[in-house]
Formats: C-alpha cells, sequence, structure tokens
C-alpha cells in the first residue's frame, strides 16, 4: 500500500478515534452523573439541616413535657396536702389553694406551649421523612447514573484501544518524514490528510488556480494545499 493510501486509512482510523475522545469529553452520562452528585449533595445538606432542627426541637418538647409533668406531680402533692385532712390553719388552707391555683396557671401555659411545641415536631418530622424519601431516591438514581457513565466510558475505551491497535500498523509503514510531516499538521487540522475534487480542496473548500491543482495531481510526492496547509492525497 502506498503512502497515500496508508495516510487516507490513518486519517479514517484517527477521525474515529478524534469522535471516541469528543463523545468521552462531552458524555452525556457524565453530565447526568454530576448533575446527580450536586442534587445529592443539596438534599444531604438539607437533609441534615431538618435532622438537626427536629433533633433541637424535639428536645424542646421533651423539656417542655417534663416541666409540665413536674407541675401536675406539684399539683398533685398540693391537692392532697390540702384534702389530706392535716392541715386545719384556715390562713394555711387558703395559701395551699393560692399555690395550686398558681401551679394550674402554670401548667396551663406549659400545655399550650407544649401543643404549639408538638405541632412544629410534627411538621418537622413530616419534612425529614419527605427529604429523607427524596435523598434515598435521588441516591439511587445517582449509583444507576453511575454505572451507565462507567459502562459507556468503558466502552469508548475499548472501542479506542481497537482503533489504536489498527492504526498501529499503518503509521508505523510510514516514513519517518511522513510521520513527522502528519504529525505536525495534525497538531493544527484534526483533518490531516484530504483530496482534491477538481480543483477543490476538501479540507478548506477553497479552489485552487487550475495550474496549481494540476501540478498537484501529477506530483510523486506528498503534496500540501497552498491555502491551509493539509496534505493532499490521490484517492
Amino acid at each position: 500500500m502506498d503512502e497515500h493510501k496508508t495516510l487516507m486509512e490513518l486519517q479514517k482510523l484517527d477521525t474515529k478515534i478524534d469522535a471516541l475522545n469528543q463523545r468521552e469529553n462531552n458524555l452525556p452520562e457524565r453530565d447526568r452523573f454530576q448533575s446527580l452528585s450536586e442534587e445529592v449533595g443539596k438534599t444531604e445538606g438539607l437533609n441534615k439541616a431538618i435532622s438537626k432542627k427536629l433533633h433541637d426541637e424535639s428536645l424542646k418538647q421533651k423539656k417542655l413535657e417534663d416541666e409540665l409533668d413536674s407541675l401536675t406531680k406539684k399539683i398533685d402533692k398540693e391537692q392532697k396536702r390540702l384534702y389530706g385532712g392535716t392541715i386545719n390553719n384556715p390562713k394555711e388552707l387558703s395559701s395551699v389553694q393560692q399555690e395550686i391555683n398558681h401551679l394550674k396557671g402554670l401548667a396551663d401555659e406549659k400545655e399550650t406551649a407544649l401543643l404549639e411545641q408538638l405541632d412544629v415536631v410534627d411538621v418537622l418530622t413530616g419534612n425529614d421523612k419527605t427529604i429523607s424519601d427524596r435523598l434515598a431516591i435521588r441516591k439511587a438514581e445517582l449509583d444507576k447514573a453511575k454505572d451507565e457513565m462507567d459502562a459507556a466510558l468503558a466502552d469508548i475505551k475499548a472501542e479506542r484501544e481497537k482503533l489504536q491497535a489498527e492504526r498501529g500498523p499503518f503509521y508505523n509503514s510510514l516514513s519517518e518524514d511522513t510521520r513527522q510531516l502528519y504529525d505536525r499538521v495534525r497538531t493544527k487540522h484534526p483533518l490531516a490528510v484530504t483530496i482534491l475534487e477538481g480543483n477543490l480542496c476538501q479540507g478548506c473548500r477553497v479552489e485552487l488556480p487550475s495550474t496549481e491543482a494540476e501540478r498537484i495531481e501529477q506530483s510523486q510526492k506528498l503534496e500540501k494545499c497552498p491555502e491551509c496547509g493539509r496534505i493532499i492525497v490521490k484517492d
């Protein structure tokens, strides 16, 4: 196979490899994985914040319950004193009754505060469950997205290795000068090898003067397009 045909085959393989690299760099599966990763991170942050808030508000609820329980016990104790028959002094009886009324007033305030706190905790408990459920769903989606991304990357890697293995013999069969020329042009133009159709360079789509096009067609060596610098080969 002459160098013209070898270069064309080499370019075809490199174009396929370039397409795989482009696909890898713009992989939809990676974009979805990254998007879900960000969403999971935000949801985890929200879940932690709500869980902490629920914990703090539950402690407030427990504190109110303990305070109400303590007041209830004090009221029971004072009522037993009041009705136990152990106090005969009217003044002391009046004092105990006043204390009971005072304690009942405090208990009513605590009970009202506790009912309000129960509502707060109930809402937070519902929110915590909602966010926890959402987080579980998003994590499952993230795991699936990672599997899909890994599978896509593995397919790309396998195909690229196959193409690179096919590429080796073509590249190595070229002369050193031709390899250097090809590599040099490829740094500027991924499509380094092209053909002339009539007088039209298929790389840059510029029409060459007839005399120049004819000279290139008749040349026995590798020529470059005078406009874009791509290697022009005969198909």
